[in-house]
């Protein structure tokens, strides 16, 4: 990797986060609030994108957290130091406010890896030009410049227009950093392109292809190690565990938070004794109809779990038959001395149904 005060990527996101103090902004890229990889990498590819590396005020990318939470995104940590980028050159949440002030300068909004707006920024939903994501297209924002793909990640589709950008060598002139960065987002994305997981497409397989010279990179290496970072929940607490990669989605007028925890349920309940009471907690926390915990471990066999709470009885057995016969749950048997409460821990049959497939489901259920 070149040398990290040189680093052309470096510099662009140093300058953007100097001058974003002072000038107007054309357009803040962002990516969903839960700050993943995917959202946190394409948004900075998006914004060189949009800038050709060397606008750093006509896009500006945001992580949509808190400076102090990005300790808990450990493979986005990892791949940033991997790669020579400087963490302490990111825009981040707080830098933001008071938002209100902020927003005032800021022309435009390009949304990746998500299409709808947290609630923390509905209010200026007219600010929303472009949207480059990988879920289902929810149809809000009709008026937005919108490449919405059923590709593994939103870092192939960040990768596309990198590499298909204006001029002839537009593709050539993609910094090795910028190239990792996006490559080992689609690998950890699409599972190392493992054809089993049935995430990677052909376009992913393609961009690969294209970055891995670039990156000089050994991409099972490089996968590897971003999913033992992903994985390394060493020093988190529940409250942690809850946070460090959670998304709250809302159907008509129900608040739902999901958040995606590396750590079988049957451990954490053995682990926390009050596991039950720190989810009721956090989902008061987030103000939530619901809060589900969808769990997985990878050893010694993939597996998945999944905690529900609703804040009102009826609202859970309005979703429980849902839920039962589409994930094929069965219930896990609390450790002796563990109390329940109103969250409900299972074990999850359907291990292809992830959070990315569980919210247009739950759309699909409140919506109809």
């Amino acid at each position: 990797m070149e040398n990290k005060i040189e680093d052309p990527v470096n510099q662009f996101l140093s300058d953007a986060r100097s001058r974003a103090q002072t000038h107007d902004i054309d357009m803040l890229v962002f990516g969903n609030e839960a700050a993943d990889l995917d959202s946190v990498v394409s948004a900075i590819g998006l914004a060189w994108v949009l800038g050709n590396g060397k606008k750093p005020c006509a896009a500006l990318p945001l992580i949509p957290i808190k400076r102090d939470d990005f300790r808990l995104k450990t493979e986005s940590r990892w791949v940033l130091s991997q790669t020579g980028i400087d963490a302490d050159s990111l825009f981040f949440l707080d830098d933001l406010l008071p938002l209100d002030a902020l927003m005032s300068r800021v022309r435009g909004f390009a949304l990746v890896d998500h299409n709808q707006l947290a609630d923390g920024f509905s209010k200026y939903e007219k600010k929303v030009k472009i949207i480059m994501d990988h879920h289902e297209d929810l149809n809000l924002y009709p008026n937005a410049l919108r490449q919405i793909e059923p590709v593994g990640s939103c870092a192939t589709l960040v990768s596309e227009n990198l590499i298909n950008g204006s001029g002839e060598d537009a593709a050539k002139k993609i910094p090795q950093s910028m190239a990792a960065l996006l490559l080992g987002t689609i690998l950890i994305d699409t599972v190392n392109l493992t054809p089993n997981a049935g995430r990677a497409t052909p376009r992913d397989h393609a961009v690969v292809a294209h970055l891995q010279p670039i990156a000089d990179l050994d991409t099972d290496n490089f996968y590897q190690g971003i999913r033992a970072a992903k994985s390394d929940i060493s020093g988190m607490d529940t409250r942690d565990l809850l946070r460090r990669d959670c998304k709250t989605f809302r159907f008509n007028k129900v608040s739902c938070t999901v958040a995606s925890v590396p750590l079988a349920l049957e451990q954490w309940m053995v682990r926390d004794m009050n596991l039950a009471k720190g989810i009721e907690t956090y989902a008061g926390e987030m103000q939530a109809d619901i809060l589900m915990t969808m769990n997985t471990q990878r050893t010694p066999e993939f597996s998945r779990g999944i905690a529900v709470f609703c804040k009102s009885p009826v609202l859970f057995t309005t979703i429980s038959a849902m839920l039962a016969s589409n994930l094929d749950l069965e219930v896990i048997p609390p450790p002796q001395g563990f109390a329940c409460g109103d969250v409900h821990f299972y074990r999850q049959g359907n291990l292809s149904l992830s959070r990315k497939k569980l919210e247009p489901m739950l759309d699909k259920y409140f919506c109809s």
